[in-house]
């Protein structure tokens, strides 16, 4: 399951993440600003990060638009945004 995590809806979209032993959390827009400690796979939107001078932790992986569409397509969606 591929999870949009934006801040606003970040602690329901983050704890519901927790408890999905295949996860895969995508940061976007002001997320970028979140470290999450989750067992998943973890990327933030790269653009999102730059235009908001974040410099993102280590575990996590920076990725373009166009690969949060591959993801989308490529994954069921549940969207904190």
């Amino acid at each position: 399951m591929l999870y949009l995590i934006d801040e606003p809806m970040a602690d329901i979209g983050l704890r519901t993440a927790a408890d999905d032993p295949d996860a895969c959390v995508v940061l976007i827009q002001d997320g970028v600003f979140l470290s999450p400690e989750l067992d998943a796979d973890l990327y933030a939107v790269e653009k999102d990060a730059a235009v908001r001078g974040v410099d993102l932790p280590e575990g996590i992986e920076e990725i373009t638009y166009d690969g949060l569409i591959d993801l989308i397509v490529e994954n069921e969606v549940k969207n904190f945004v």
